[in-house]
């Protein structure tokens, strides 16, 4: 494992498609001022490890395996990692069932004792208690969804595609039902549930997601995969719960081609939202009334690679890291502080299949 300067660089933890014994999650060094990645680890405990979530105090790393099955049996994996702070070098902890295939999205709670995992095929929620050594505890809980919407070749069935923790609550996105369930954890000894608080209606055939909660501001944006569009929510913290105010299209007026939006992310100062497009390759990019929530339309800005799964905002603001999963690259766009525009900076890294940018810091 390669060493990184602290005060000039940044790690970068990336999960892949990867899989097959070969290495599958990569450790990066990122430069600070110009944006630049080297790789500096890698490691193959986990099978498409394509989803990862990162806690950063207690320096611990959670990863999905999304695969459909495993040892015979019907259902992924997910796993956990120790880092040492000095290098972002892990170390494997271990591992448990998902209890439902292709799990796709995971994250934790504030005090990082529970983690919450999505299930996309099976259309299923799984929650696991946490060890104080990081190690992930027996299933503790599982909630089936039943449903489906317009769309018979993607909406058949429920399919849970991202977990989002907010003020307590777990938000989870359903492409298959096309409704934004909401659960409460409730902590009863040493296992806790998920509760079912609430369910939000999105538009018919829109495909829900990834969420992103504005970090100030009373406002949740959902991007829907099937449709290309994002949808935007007044958020009442106190009731917990969403409210449709807009939809705005993803994808550039008269565009006619192949697209599907993936991922999500308002930037650090929360005055612009940008949106990714597999197919049309591009990051597009909002202003955010704050008086009102509503998007307006600055720029779609090419990924410089094929199909961005997924992307990630640096923790200071001024870079956009794209995750082309079918170009296999990492491309590094600089943020415009004054107007929110993504311009390219030139640097790229070579990943095989990168499909999920995450930063310990």
């Amino acid at each position: 494992m390669q060493r990184y300067e602290k005060q000039s660089n940044r790690i970068v933890y990336v999960g892949t498609y990867n899989g097959g014994g070969n290495d599958s999650l990569y450790v990066l060094s990122m430069d600070k001022s110009t944006g630049e990645l080297s790789a500096i680890g890698a490691y193959a405990e986990v099978e498409m490890p394509s989803f990862l979530t990162v806690d950063t105090e207690r320096g611990r790393v959670f990863a999905v395996s999304e695969l459909q099955d495993e040892a015979g049996k019907e259902g992924g994996e997910v796993a956990s990692y120790a880092v040492e702070p000095e290098t972002g070098a892990l170390r494997y902890i271990g591992k448990q069932p998902s209890f439902g295939a292709s799990p796709c999205h995971l994250v934790t709670d504030r005090e990082g004792k529970r983690l919450v995992v999505a299930n996309y095929t099976s259309g299923s929620v799984s929650l696991y208690p946490i060890s104080e050594d990081g190690s992930i505890g027996p299933l503790a809980d599982r909630k089936q969804h039943e449903g489906h919407s317009v769309r018979s070749d993607r909406q058949e069935a429920a399919h849970a595609h991202c977990t989002v923790l907010k003020d307590s609550r777990i938000f989870v996105a359903d492409l298959g039902m096309d409704k934004i369930m909401i659960y409460n954890i409730q902590e009863n000894g040493e296992k806790p549930a998920l509760v079912l608080h609430g369910e939000v209606q999105v538009h018919a055939g829109a495909g829900p997601r990834h969420i992103a909660f504005h970090s100030e501001l009373p406002y949740a944006y959902v991007i829907n995969e099937l449709d290309s569009t994002i949808t935007a929510f007044a958020y009442s913290q106190e009731a917990g719960t969403l409210r449709e105010i807009q939809t705005v299209s993803a994808l550039p007026d008269g565009f006619a081609g192949e697209s599907y939006c993936a991922d999500i992310h308002i930037g650090v100062s929360g005055d612009y939202l940008y949106g990714s497009n597999r197919g049309h390759d591009s990051i597009a990019v909002y202003r955010i009334d704050r008086t009102n929530g509503k998007l307006t339309l600055i720029q779609h800005e090419p990924t410089g690679g094929a199909w961005p799964r997924n992307f990630a905002v640096t923790p200071d603001g001024k870079f956009v890291l794209a995750a082309n999963q079918n170009s296999d690259s990492i491309v590094t766009l600089a943020v415009n502080e004054n107007t929110g525009r993504l311009e390219p900076t030139g640097h790229e890294l070579r990943i095989p299949k990168p499909v999920c940018i995450r930063f310990f810091e």
